[in-house]
């Protein structure tokens, strides 16, 4: 009764164990065993589990475990190729030079509640943090991003259809 498979296959499913016992299992030392065994009533409840087995009921909680079951391997195949797109977007920044670094620009990219800092050379394009912020959780991939130079007041929205070749230090 405390085996992992059985309270997964057997345990957990609703009148699982009670079939088990109407069967003619008995509890023995943390176990169900079959002391006596009765053809007559085992074929009883064969011939019940497979009638079970063909009502409409039965095949549509079926039918909705694996439709769950499928969407959950759907969701873990998304998430593997989601963190491959964003691995490839990091792959095109450059490497982030040294705090203190002269020439080096310090930038945070904001996606949603989360801040993420990251120090560029001023020498380097808008697209290499375009590149940065397409690889972070939680920005749309497949979508237009929007960036904004929030350093000037007000704000000014960067256009990355005409800006993406400039340096950092032309943009400022």
């Amino acid at each position: 009764l405390t085996n992992k498979a059985f309270r997964e296959r057997v345990g957990s499913v609703p009148g699982g164990v009670d079939f088990l016992y109407a069967v003619g299992f008995e509890p023995m030392h943390g176990h169900l065993v079959l002391q006596r065994r009765d053809t007559a009533l085992l074929w009883v409840g064969k011939a019940a589990l497979q009638a079970a087995q063909e009502s409409l009921a039965y095949r549509g909680s079926k039918e909705a475990l694996q439709l769950r079951e499928a969407l959950q391997l759907s969701s873990s195949e998304y998430a593997a190729e989601e963190a491959a797109r964003r691995q490839a977007w990091l792959q095109k920044v450059p490497d982030e030079p040294p705090e203190g670094q002269a020439g080096s620009a310090l930038i945070c990219v904001h996606v949603g509640e989360a801040q993420h800092w990251r120090r560029f050379d001023s020498s380097e394009v808008l697209e290499d943090v375009v590149n940065f912020a397409r690889s972070l959780p939680g920005v749309p991939l497949g979508r237009p991003i929007g960036l904004s130079n929030v350093t000037l007041r007000p704000a000014v929205r960067l256009d990355l259809a005409t800006e993406c070749g400039l340096t950092l230090q032309r943009l400022d």
